[in-house]
């Protein structure tokens, strides 16, 4: 994680019975769908029904993930989500998957994401607005 990152906004997670792998754990690429849950509700808060809809979006380009803790099915958890960087066409996401009954990071997830225009298929630029939306959400400017 970012040295000092602050989340500015938390998804809870409902954990399911299905989620859970013969080690009593939540599996892995369950996890991943927490993250991705995550991310959708950030970019949703952040450009409402407007996400999806126009040529130009974003896609995940890259995403590392450490597992910490593991996230148990009785957890009370929440997906805290930031973004840390934006670069020209990319941005860093940070995430992560909280116990919220006392606070332990379970599992830290790093994304890039890039701007595609999807007629085209190419790298498009993260425009101002996008990056004054997500600088409004962050309370900082990009």
């Amino acid at each position: 994680m970012e040295q000092n990152t602050v989340f500015q906004h938390e998804t809870s997670v409902q954990i399911r019975f299905n989620d859970i792998d013969l080690m009593g754990h939540v599996n892995n690429a369950t996890i991943q769908e927490y993250f991705d849950l995550g991310r959708m509700h950030y970019l949703r808060q952040i450009f409402g029904e407007r996400l999806f809809i126009n040529a130009d979006t974003l896609i995940i380009a890259s995403i590392t993930t450490d597992f910490m803790v593991p996230v148990l099915l009785l957890d009370q958890v929440a997906v805290r989500t930031a973004v840390v960087h934006i670069g020209n066409k990319s941005l860093k996401m940070e995430q992560q998957i909280v116990d919220v009954a006392n606070d332990t990071v379970k599992v830290i997830c790093r994304s890039v994401m890039v701007g595609v225009n999807k007629d085209t298929g190419n790298a498009t630029p993260i425009v101002q607005e996008w990056r004054d939306a997500i600088g409004q959400m962050e309370q900082r400017t990009f």
